[in-house]
């Protein structure tokens, strides 16, 4: 296997995966509103993507530790391949269609689902030798989800809602060619690999094994469904605040949002030194609540940026701390299963902010949705301090350098 460069590589994986993101989450609403679909229908339609992707993402996980052939990077670039082929027909079908939803679920659901895999690569390098700098890659993934967030805010006012399926087939096709500069990471276990393949448990099984992370996860998926239904229906927040240009004030929040995560992914290093895992988790649950709090009371724009600013010391810091706690907190052989359901709990979280979060919009005003948002992510925040001391002290076998 050819380590070299991989640092370069991983970077450049991460930085083509963001960018699809930006536009993939971050303007899906702008899209699904501006083709004429109702909250509602949006709302929905958007929860289908993270229903499916709930039992797509652990399936794949549990086919990757089971087959001798398929690797992490083979399943990640299936799903950009189908990701674009998908998102290119939202370029023919016409406004209007109901056709644009089930292509739409499926396009926006495998621009996603390979996260956890692209996660469990990093360690697994580590393990063979190579060197990733995971904060440094992670963290120029968000200055490229930061700038893709403002270019397709910009280009919204130009081409209109053609730019979102554009700028998802370009930058899927970008994430297909750094994927293709990777090496396959090796199956964990090495010659020993047929053995664990056979041993491999479900996700049933894995939540049994596993039960003191469950009510980490929980509080995760509370924390999620207030950012959910502020990422996914930010341009209907800013609406209250503010009637024009609001594509551009959402793009200018995201880049703020995401390039202010720069400075904690980066010296993510100096705080793993200085506080353990949990700690860091528990105190960035706080920021996130905080941060909540302060887009339910924002009224104004310079007030709404405001908010997005504590980005960096909420989400900035959970991201890398969840990779992490997932590797610590399970054995080797379930490492993909582990980062999966971590990451499930985003997906769940999703799920019910875009479910809830459309009907609720449908009927009740943005405030009070905002305060069911609120509520619901303090309660994350008191499970996340109760669930951490359930868990025990972690062990860091495997040291992927930030």
């Amino acid at each position: 296997m050819n380590l070299r460069h991989l640092n370069l590589k991983y970077a450049l994986v991460n930085i083509g995966f963001m960018l699809l993101v930006s536009g993939s989450l971050g303007f899906a609403y702008n899209y699904l509103s501006q083709s004429g679909f109702d909250d509602g229908t949006i709302g929905t339609t958007m929860s289908l993507i993270s229903l499916i992707g709930v039992f797509v993402g652990p399936a794949a996980a549990d086919l990757v530790d089971r087959s001798r052939r398929i690797t992490q990077k083979m399943f990640v670039i299936a799903s950009m391949v189908v990701c674009a082929a998908f998102s290119a027909i939202l370029l023919v079908i016409p406004k209007g269609s109901f056709l644009i939803l089930p292509v739409i679920v499926i396009a926006f659901m495998c621009s996603t689902v390979g996260m956890p895999l692209l996660n469990g690569m990093a360690f697994i390098y580590e393990k063979s030798g190579g060197v990733i700098n995971y904060g440094l890659c992670r963290g120029l993934g968000s200055a490229a989800y930061a700038v893709g967030s403002n270019v397709v805010g910009r280009l919204w006012g130009a081409i209109g809602r053609n730019t979102l399926p554009i700028w998802v087939v370009l930058m899927a096709v970008l994430t297909i060619v750094a994927m293709e500069l990777m090496p396959a990471a090796p199956k964990e276990g090495g010659e020993g690999k047929e053995g664990a393949a056979s041993e491999s448990i479900s996700i049933l099984q894995f939540f049994a094994r596993y039960k003191k992370v469950t009510i980490v996860v929980v509080s995760l998926v509370l924390m999620y469904f207030c950012h959910f239904i502020i990422q996914n229906y930010m341009a209907k927040i800013i609406a209250v605040f503010q009637l024009k240009g609001v594509e551009e004030i959402q793009g200018n929040a995201l880049f703020i949002a995401a390039i202010l995560e720069l400075p904690t992914m980066f010296g993510f290093s100096l705080l793993m030194k200085r506080f353990d895992i949990k700690q860091i988790l528990v105190v960035a649950s706080i920021f996130y609540s905080i941060k909540h709090v302060v887009v339910l009371l924002a009224n104004s724009v310079p007030m709404f940026y405001a908010a997005m600013a504590l980005q960096m010391l909420s989400y900035a810091a959970i991201t890398p701390a969840v990779v992490y706690f997932a590797n610590e907190c399970v054995a080797e052989a379930d490492r993909n299963k582990g980062q999966a359901v971590f990451a499930t709990a985003s997906t769940v979280g999703g799920l019910l902010a875009s479910f809830l979060g459309g009907w609720l919009f449908q009927f009740f005003s943005v405030r009070l949705v905002l305060t069911v948002g609120v509520i619901a992510s303090i309660a994350g925040t008191i499970l996340m301090v109760v669930g951490t001391k359930g868990v025990g002290s972690a062990k860091r076998s495997v040291s992927v350098r930030m």
